[in-house]
């Protein structure tokens, strides 16, 4: 499993798991499959549709600025790889592995409680063929609702906070309404402090972006 988006001040973090066999991790890694990060959007749209039909299954789950907002980050994205884990149990896999974020103690618990073998380390998505292809099936799917949320809301860049496009864009939309921003923005980063503040919600000071 792995998630993209994580660090996004507009749309939803979405994490995904790909159940493969160990037999096709060899084809995966002759057509290039790595982590997201790597490759460009052309080669993971690609790389998407080979997943697609060589793994057993992909499942995905997303977290929207709501829930991001009203949670902290790491436990929220743990909740959401355990109901991944939980929706996987019937093609039974053996291995979960995890890109690492935080505290993992919750998620290696559930893992073992379940009879699987927990690999949750820093950089799977990088280490591991199955994490790559999660993090592509990742990427590849909020590429496509970030798409659709800028033909519904204009283009706002990448959706960073350091994206200059980005910032401007929610300058904008402040300037146009100081006390309703659209919902696809997270309003506990703390980048909205600055340039939007009737936007921000302080809740401790968890999103120092």
């Amino acid at each position: 499993m792995d998630e993209a988006g994580r660090g996004c001040i507009i749309g939803p973090m979405v994490i995904a798991g790909v159940i493969i066999d160990e037999k096709i991790e060899g084809i995966l890694k002759e057509v290039g499959v790595k982590d997201s990060k790597m490759l460009s959007r052309e080669k993971r749209e690609k790389l998407y549709d080979i997943i697609s039909e060589f793994a057993e299954a992909y499942i995905v789950n997303k977290a929207y600025p709501n829930e991001i907002d009203s949670n902290n980050l790491n436990e929220l994205t743990y909740t959401k790889v355990i109901q991944i884990i939980y929706a996987s149990l019937p093609l039974r896999p053996k291995i979960v592995t995890i890109d690492k974020v935080g505290n993992e103690d919750i998620v290696i618990m559930k893992i073992r409680e379940l009879g699987l073998k927990d690999n949750v380390v820093f950089n799977a998505d990088v280490k591991y063929i199955e994490a790559s292809a999660a993090s592509i099936i990742a990427k590849v799917t909020r590429d496509r609702i970030i798409d659709s949320l800028k033909k519904i809301y204009g283009d706002f860049g990448s959706g960073y906070p350091s994206d200059p496009k980005t910032r401007k864009w929610i300058i904008e939309m402040y300037e146009k309404d100081k006390n309703n921003p659209p919902p696809i923005i997270r309003r506990t980063w703390k980048t909205l402090l600055k340039i939007a503040p009737n936007y921000y919600i302080n809740k401790g000071g968890l999103y120092g972006y």
